[in-house]
């Protein structure tokens, strides 16, 4: 934690901003800050930016996570560390929502496989094969990268490191599954311009 001076409400003497000294949450900074360079990574080695020029509704997801990692990082200036009961509540979020995110990469997977696959190859066209190696990384991200256990101390601050750890891959594989969804819907209308 590192000391910072922010402004808080007003003056009505001849101050207009009066200044304290608060604290940041500088493991949310530093690991917020790391996402992002990981995420330039994964979206070159999982998508490809290739992709964004092909397809311009990618960049709602890739933009997006990085959105995610920046206001985290601004926010981390202004949140201070939580008692750890209320930080037991949030983190049990993080990782309900990663199961959600699990749950319906896996859903969507079974879907196209069981209804595409006996009317069409669902795996001749390159898009449709982007989509599923997509649907899978992000199924394989939320599951492997949040709900692993880890034993952190019980002590104050340690929960909202191991949440800012969680949040990070849960992030990346909701963009991913938005990338993915995204992929699949430019395939189908491509599909459907050739079947006319």
């Amino acid at each position: 934690m590192f000391p910072v001076l922010y402004a808080t409400g007003t003056n009505k003497n001849k101050y207009p901003l009066r200044w304290r000294v608060g604290r940041i949450d500088s493991a949310a900074v530093v690991i917020y800050s790391l996402a992002i360079p990981g995420w330039l990574y994964l979206w070159h080695a999982l998508v490809g930016y290739d992709w964004l020029a092909r397809h311009r509704l990618l960049l709602v997801s890739f933009v997006g996570a990085l959105f995610v990692f920046a206001v985290n990082i601004v926010l981390a200036f202004f949140a201070g560390i939580p008692d750890y009961a209320t930080e037991l509540k949030i983190y049990a979020y993080v990782e309900l929502n990663a199961k959600t995110v699990a749950g319906f990469a896996l859903a969507i997977a079974i879907f196209v496989l069981l209804k595409f696959g006996k009317e069409v190859n669902v795996l001749a066209r390159p898009a449709s094969r982007k989509f599923l190696l997509l649907i899978f990384w992000s199924f394989l991200l939320a599951v492997v990268g949040c709900l692993p256990l880890y034993w952190m101390p019980a002590i104050g601050g340690w929960l909202s490191v191991l949440r800012h750890l969680k949040t990070v891959p849960y992030t990346y594989s909701l963009f991913i599954l938005a990338s993915a969804i995204i992929i699949f819907i430019y395939d189908i209308h491509l599909a459907a311009a050739e079947g006319d």
